[in-house]
């Protein structure tokens, strides 16, 4: 049986309105896959999508944004706001009223659709968890050198994320009990590997904007950098020059990374196939065939004749498999 409806027929109402502003914002491949589900489920994607989005802006943008003078100074209360967050998501886990209604990071409407949804759940919130120790990396501006790290890094960075739209597609709804899920499994063992896939070649896809930034907004670890003899600041140079050829190197590298947890994430999420709906199974195949065909793109003439039409690519292949929920 379907459990999907188009964008245009769901209602959301209050408090969901406001977390649907603050998640079309962007209007992420992530975004545009959840907006196929079913009414109950895009009210639940939408708190959780807001309330990571919420905490991360102010880290990405309120803080890392800053010079080094001010991120000294501003540190330990950005540490704070990311302990106050996480406290007002247990919160909202246990169906309690806002512990910081006033201070907290998370507005009252985004924190009621939270409880309205995860509090009445059998999700766990270690995913917001996971998150929160991903971004006091971070703020503590931890070094990123071995692959290591940056796999360490996307347990709480995408991996996280992933595993609550994982749970979501499996989840159903009852307005007596609320959201339950028939994984055997934890939702994080179908997602991580399929999660860091996509997250790198997201971080190729969006290097030419990434590397205009701060060196510390750049997630790519030093061990790859080194092992590509090229450093952020030759990046930086070559991509204002458009001298792509010269990153066709790391390119190759990187997607070789990714594919590796390709294969296991595929695995993995196949396994998802016996219990999602036609629907379901649908919608997560269009959310990977975004990653896949970019990746593809990559890998059939180089890194470098990606880049050369990227935006092109980019457009074609998120319209084509996801189109915007925004426009007709």
């Amino acid at each position: 049986m379907s459990h999907s409806l188009p964008p245009e027929k769901s209602v959301l109402g209050a408090p969901f309105d406001a977390c649907n502003q603050l998640a079309a914002a962007k209007n992420a491949n992530l975004y545009r896959a959840a907006m196929r589900l079913s009414p109950e489920r895009q009210r639940f994607f939408l708190a959780s999508y807001a309330s990571m989005r919420v905490i991360d802006d102010i880290v990405d943008d309120g803080f890392l944004e800053l010079s080094d003078a001010e991120r000294d100074a501003h540190r330990e209360n950005i540490i704070q706001t990311i302990d106050q967050w996480q406290a007002q998501i247990i919160s909202a886990k246990a169906g309690a009223e806002n512990p910081l209604p006033e201070t907290g990071p998370l507005n009252n409407d985004v924190y009621e659709a939270l409880r309205a949804t995860l509090g009445r759940s059998d999700l766990s919130p270690e995913p917001w968890v996971e998150l929160a120790d991903a971004l006091h990396r971070d703020v503590a501006e931890e070094p990123m050198d071995e692959w290591d790290d940056f796999i360490a890094y996307c347990e709480g960075a995408t991996a996280a994320p992933a595993s609550i739209f994982v749970y979501l597609l499996s989840a159903r709804y009852d307005p007596d009990i609320g959201y339950t899920s028939p994984l055997t499994n934890p939702p994080v063992y179908h997602a991580r590997d399929m999660a860091i896939f996509c997250y790198i070649i997201h971080i190729l896809r969006d290097l030419p904007e990434d590397i205009k930034g701060p060196d510390r907004l750049v997630t790519i670890p030093a061990e790859m950098l080194i092992a590509a003899d090229i450093t952020l600041g030759e990046i930086r140079n070559v991509i204002g020059q458009g001298k792509y050829d010269d990153l066709d190197y790391l390119g190759g590298i990187l997607l070789e990374r990714a594919w590796e947890h390709f294969e296991t994430g595929q695995a993995r999420s196949g396994e998802l196939l016996s219990i999602l709906d036609t629907d379901e199974a649908d919608t997560l195949s269009r959310l990977f065939t975004v990653y896949i065909e970019l990746g593809g793109s990559m890998m059939e003439n180089g890194y470098a004749s990606f880049l050369k039409d990227r935006d092109t690519i980019m457009q074609t292949t998120a319209q084509n498999n996801l189109p915007d929920v925004n426009k007709p």
